[in-house]
């Protein structure tokens, strides 16, 4: 799994990895309650692209 600190970074490969392949391709967002960070990942079964933020102040 790819992880990617920018959110510009993420917006880019997560709807880049949209466009290939709509049907396939599914969010997950979680708030990690011990780590008060928000993780989000976008995968399509072949990749998986994750972002991380502090407290969701960065997405």
């Amino acid at each position: 799994m790819v992880y990617i600190t920018s959110w510009d970074d993420f917006l880019d490969r997560s709807i880049h990895l949209f466009r290939a392949d709509p049907d396939s391709t599914r969010y997950v967002m979680k708030y990690r309650h011990c780590d008060g960070k928000l993780v989000l990942k976008v995968t399509d079964n072949r990749q998986n692209i994750g972002g991380f933020g502090g407290g969701g102040t960065e997405f």
